[in-house]
């Protein structure tokens, strides 16, 4: 039985353990999209203490319209920074992929695909062990797709999703098996004309189906009336894996208690644990989490 720090293999890639580092914004980025050293010592301070799985916070794929922080992918002289963020990983046995993020809509599909051609290219030529795409939070490809935004043209799900499709199809297609493809995706958006349940089982399907090999299932939108607590997304989450077992899935939602990780992958609900706040204020929250796991007696 698997537990919180059993190695993984996916697509011929070893994963140390379950533990996975959200994407949450660093503070660290710069209003020149450059990966700095203060930026690369956050990311290897996490892979020091033990973290299988860095996801990174959004690399945009085109210039931003406004000069807001943020890191860059979308120019061949971001490389150099980012390759020395993948080294940093790499050096303590940590994978890492990088979030790839178009920052507006507006972008027409057949661009959107060449965009997230070129900046897959580079991830590769960075050394990152592969890229995730997003429609979970607040980037151009979630303006698409979910209801809830008036630039995703109403429709069914199956119809709005098609865009992102083509972009894990192309991805796969012109980079095989070199990189991981990811989609980081709502299990529900639980507002009124959200995504549904059904629409996720629905997309998560059609994901895996064009070639996503990983899916990062969360909630980030919800009511203030929904009740939440530690692991509650699981059910949710679960329910999508049952359906889309041929990929290897993520799960978050309040999880930093080690014994609750550990028992949701024990009992299959999820196959790897995605920390945010926990690994922002205890880097070392691997260390700490093993320690509690597996004490060690004193004779």
């Amino acid at each position: 039985m698997a537990d919180l720090f059993t190695p993984l293999q996916v697509a011929g890639r070893r994963l140390a353990n379950r533990i996975v580092m959200a994407p949450a914004p660093s503070g660290l980025a710069g209003r020149d999209g450059f990966c700095h050293a203060a930026l690369v010592s956050y990311y290897e301070r996490r892979a020091r203490a033990g973290v299988g799985l860095i996801v990174t916070e959004p690399l945009f794929i085109c210039e931003p319209g406004e000069a807001a922080a943020h890191l860059g992918i979308w120019h061949d002289g971001f490389l150099p920074g980012l390759r020395r963020l993948s080294a940093a990983a790499h050096a303590f046995g940590s994978r890492i992929v990088f979030l790839l993020e178009v920052p507006a809509v507006g972008v027409p599909a057949a661009s959107l695909v060449e965009l997230y051609l070129q900046a897959t290219w580079r991830a590769l030529a960075a050394g990152a062990d592969g890229v995730f795409l997003s429609i979970a939070d607040d980037g151009g490809l979630a303006q698409l797709v979910s209801p809830l935004h008036t630039l995703s043209n109403g429709g069914a799900a199956s119809d709005r999703i098609q865009p992102v499709l083509a972009i894990i199809e192309h991805i796969r297609q012109r980079f095989g098996r070199r990189l991981w493809v990811g989609l980081r995706m709502p299990a529900a958006e639980l507002i009124p004309g959200g995504l549904s349940h059904q629409d996720a089982r629905l997309i998560a399907r059609r994901a895996v189906a064009a070639g996503s090999q990983i899916l990062d299932l969360t909630v980030t939108r919800y009511t203030p009336d929904v009740a939440r607590f530690p692991g509650w997304t699981i059910p949710l989450i679960a329910g999508i894996r049952r359906i889309a077992s041929e990929a290897v899935v993520i799960g978050s939602g309040q999880l930093s208690d080690p014994l609750l990780a550990d028992a949701v992958i024990q009992d299959g609900s999820i196959d790897l644990v995605m920390l945010c706040t926990a690994l922002r204020v205890m880097p070392e929250w691997p260390q700490i989490a093993r320690r509690i796991l597996f004490p060690v007696s004193v004779e």
